[in-house]
C-alpha cells in the first residue's frame, strides 16, 4: 500500500535502512544497560521505564517507513498532521503506532484528521490547545488519547514548549480534561556542539519530572521522558530518555 508516485525501493536501499536500524538499536541498547534499564526498541507496548526507539518521519516516503516498520519499529512520529494523515492509508496494514511530535495548531484541531490517527500527542504546551483537543475526543466519541506535556528546557524563543517553571500549572489543568491522559513530558534539546553544552536540557527535564511525580502534580505513571534526536540520543538515554526521537541516522537527510 504504497503512493504510486513514489520511486520504488531498491534491495540495497532497504538493506541500507535495515543495517542503519540495527546500528542504532546497538547503540541505544547499549547506553540503557549503562544506564541501568532494559531496551524495548521499536517495540511501543515495551515497559514505560524502558528505552524505546521513535522514527522521525517527517518527509519520508512511506516505503521507507513501511521497511522499517517490517524490520520491527512500529513507533513512529510525524512532526506535521497532514503528513499523519496522508501516510496513513498507506501504513494501516502494519499496525503503526503514531506519535505527533511536532506543533498542532488550535485552529486545526477541529478540521484535522490529526486527533483521529495518532495514538499520542507529545506537544502539549498549552491549555487552549489541551481543551480543543479534548472537546474534539467528546465529538469524535473517543474515551481517551495519550499525551506529553512539552517543555522548553533550552528556552529557546524559537521553540515550542511551555517554560518549566510554568509546567507545573499547566499539567494540574490539564489533568482536570477527562480524555487526556498524561505519560510524561518532552523536550527538543539544545543543538549544542559539545556535550556540556547540550546535557543540561536533558537533564532539567528528568528533574522536573522527577520533581514533579514526587509531589503528586504529575500522575506517578506519568514516567516517560521523550528527548533526543539522532545526533545525541545516547546523551539523552543516559539522561533518563525512554524515548528518542531518530530519523536522519536511519533515513538520511530530509528531501
Amino acid at each position: 500500500m504504497t503512493n504510486a508516485d513514489e520511486p520504488i525501493l531498491t534491495d540495497a536501499e532497504r538493506d541500507e535502512i535495515r543495517a542503519k536500524l540495527d546500528d542504532v538499536a546497538q547503540r541505544a541498547e547499549a547506553a540503557a544497560k549503562a544506564a541501568g534499564r532494559g531496551y524495548g526498541g521499536g517495540n511501543p507496548e515495551a515497559a514505560a521505564e524502558d528505552v524505546k526507539v521513535l522514527l522521525a518521519v517527517k518527509t519520508q516516503p512511506v516505503q521507507k517507513i513501511r521497511t522499517a516498520i517490517e524490520h520491527g519499529y512500529r513507533l513512529i512520529g510525524e512532526n506535521r498532521q497532514q503528513e499523519l494523515t496522508a501516510k496513513a492509508e498507506g501504513l494501516v496494514d502494519l499496525n503503526p503506532v503514531a506519535h505527533l511530535i511536532g506543533p498542532l495548531q488550535r485552529n486545526k484541531v477541529n478540521h484535522t484528521l490529526a486527533v483521529e490517527s495518532c495514538t499520542c500527542i507529545e506537544s502539549i504546551d498549552n491549555m487552549r490547545l489541551a481543551q480543543r483537543i479534548d472537546n474534539r475526543l467528546e465529538l469524535l466519541e473517543r474515551d481517551s488519547l495519550d499525551i506529553f506535556i512539552q517543555v522548553n528546557t533550552s528556552r529557546e524563543d524559537s521553540k515550542f514548549g511551555v517554560a518549566p517553571e510554568e509546567a507545573e500549572q499547566l499539567i494540574e489543568e490539564v489533568r482536570g480534561l477527562e480524555r487526556l491522559r498524561i505519560r510524561g513530558l518532552m523536550t527538543i534539546g539544545l543543538p549544542g556542539s559539545t556535550v556540556d553544552e547540550i546535557r543540561p536540557s536533558y537533564a532539567d527535564l528528568r528533574e522536573l519530572s522527577q520533581r514533579l511525580r514526587d509531589s503528586g502534580v504529575l500522575p506517578t505513571d506519568a514516567v516517560e521522558l521523550s528527548m533526543g534526536m539522532s545526533a545525541d540520543f545516547e546523551l539523552a538515554i543516559e539522561e533518563g530518555a525512554t524515548i528518542v526521537r531518530v530519523g536522519s541516522s536511519v533515513f538520511g537527510a530530509r528531501d
